[in-house]
This record gives C-alpha cells, structure tokens and sequence, in this order.
C-alpha cells in the first residue's frame, strides 16, 4: 500500500507540472497573439486608397500617451509604378501636435512618429487593472482632393494590448478609431502572481510567529532571521512588477502593505515576547 501511495504521488506530481506548463504555454500563446495581431479599419474593397500603417511603439501609463509611427502608402490610381504617391499627398491624424505629414509625389516614404493622448478615466494607480482609451483618426489629402483610407493597426508594446473599433459614425474620408488599452495577459498574470506570493509569505511569517509565542520558545533566531528576510525582501519584489506603478496602487493596498504590516508585526512581537520569556528563563535558572 505504501508503495502505491509513492506511486499515485509521483504520478501527480508528473501530472500537475504537466499541467501547469500547459496552462503557461497556453498564456504565452495568448500574450503572443495579441502582439502581433493586426487590426484593419476601413473598407479594404476600395481600389483607390491610401492604407496607413499606425504601430503603437511605446504606450506610457504615467503621462497617458501612444507613440505611434506611422506610415502611409497609396493603392490603385493613387500609385505611381515604384509605390510611391502619383501626387503631393497629405496625411493628417489626431496627434497632440497638429502637424500633418507631408509626402512629396515620388519620394521615398519614411515612418512619422507622433503622441496620443489616453483617457477615458483610467489611472495607473489602479494598476494592475488599469485601463484607458485613446481617439486616433485619419484623414488623407492625395492632390486637391480627399481620398478613401484604410488604417492597419498593431502593438509593439509588450506590456500592454489594444482593442481598437472603428466609430460608428465615419465622416467622409476620414477614418476614426477608439482604441481600449489594457495590461497585457503577461503583465497582469505576473502582477497577479506577485499579490499572491507577497500575501503568502505574510501568512508564512505569521504562521512561524504563532508557532514561537504560542509555544512560549523565547528567541527562536531562524525564525526572526526569516521574517526579517521577508520583511526586506518583499519592497523589491513588489519593485519588479512591470510597468512600474506608483506607491498607492491597489497592488499595495491589496497586498503589499498588508503583508508588509503583517510580517513587521510579527517580528517585532516575536523579538519582544521572546526576550521576555528568555529573561523569566535566565532568572528561573538562577
């Protein structure tokens, strides 16, 4: 019977890290997914159209902007034989500066890079589950004239993922498009993970202190020396999570300062309680 019951253990143990590297891969083809998924906006029917490429570079939860480039590149009458633009062409988006982009007919097309402001009432204090929004519209000038575009969208930011929808109202030519902003399945397991292990290892120091007072053990020096490690250890654990949140987050109010008061608490009336108890000893013994 014994022998079975080693068995059936190792074989679940085989199975459970089995398990868990599925459920791992599994996020990560989730996470991958995301980053490379790319986002078409606009009727991609239309023969004659300029097809803008928006990349989200960099996507800044602090001061609530998108870096984006952008780069335009024309279809059907539109394009002369290199892919380049037949005429002077204007690209005009709703960056935080107003400046259009400007191409030449013939030139060489090269990536713009512009600023988007977030909003839609998201802070980054809410981290881990922070969300934001952000307007990005375009409209293309090709001579005198203004002319269908299509927007192809994606996300280089591996910290974060992107729902884009296009409005349900377009005018003319222009293109509009609200963009959802939220931690990527990466950052929020990880984040997750963190909350977690920081509240575990707030019960395990509680569980050593319990044991020492309960126990009336006096100065027990490797359980002081534990709690003491996971007092400090804890501020650069909660350091490591990505993305960098500020103090007041709720990933400190729902764990770290819990779990940091938790553990002080506990050494500080272990060393205290302990003391006394090895004093009552000295003197008995005397």
């Amino acid at each position: 019977m014994s022998r079975f019951r080693k068995t059936f253990a190792a074989l679940a143990a085989v199975v459970a890290v089995v398990v868990a590297m599925v459920i791992s891969l599994t996020l990560y083809q989730v996470q991958k997914e995301h980053g490379q998924t790319m986002h078409v906006i606009g009727d991609t029917e239309v023969a004659d159209r300029v097809d803008v490429e928006v990349a989200i570079i960099r996507i800044d939860a602090a001061v609530q902007e998108l870096t984006v480039q952008v780069v335009p590149s024309p279809h059907g009458a539109l394009a002369d034989e290199l892919g380049r633009f037949r005429t002077d062409a204007t690209i005009y988006t709703s960056g935080m500066k107003p400046d259009p982009i400007k191409v030449k007919a013939g030139d060489l097309i090269s990536a713009s890079e512009i600023r988007i402001a977030m909003g839609g009432g998201g802070m980054i204090t809410d981290y881990p589950f922070d969300k934001y929004r952000a307007h990005i519209a375009v409209v293309a000038d090709s001579g005198d004239k203004s002319v269908p575009v299509v927007v192809n969208m994606y996300s280089l930011d591996a910290f974060f993922k992107i729902v884009p929808k296009a409005d349900d109202e377009q005018y003319g030519d222009a293109i509009g498009t609200a963009v959802t902003v939220a931690r990527s399945t990466a950052s929020l397991t990880f984040a997750l993970f963190v909350i977690a292990l920081m509240l575990g290892l707030a019960l395990a120091a509680a569980t050593a202190a319990f044991y020492v007072l309960a126990g009336r053990r006096g100065l027990i020096w490797p359980a002081n020396t534990l709690m003491a490690a996971v007092l400090f250890a804890m501020i650069p654990l909660r350091n490591a999570v990505p993305g960098a949140p500020p103090i007041g987050s709720v990933i400190d109010f729902g764990s770290f300062f819990i779990a940091e008061t938790v553990v002080a608490l506990s050494l500080i009336c272990t060393v205290l309680v302990g003391y006394r108890h090895e004093i009552v000893k000295e003197r008995t013994e005397v």
